[in-house]
């Protein structure tokens, strides 16, 4: 998230009720780029190479 969110954030007063609708959505796109993350570093994960060896 960017800076320009939070100045947004601080500038509104407590009894703003815009205040807590973008504070709902802050937290959503906070979720979102984890979840999103989360994904990504599925996709990267390296898998352990397996090789056959011989039958005993």
């Amino acid at each position: 998230m960017d800076d320009t969110y939070f100045k947004q954030l601080r500038k509104m007063s407590y009894e703003d009720e815009m205040r807590y609708r973008l504070l709902i959505r802050g937290v959503k796109q906070i979720l979102v780029e984890k979840k999103e993350e989360g994904l990504l570093k599925k996709l990267f994960r390296r898998k352990k190479h397996i090789e056959a060896k011989a039958w005993k």
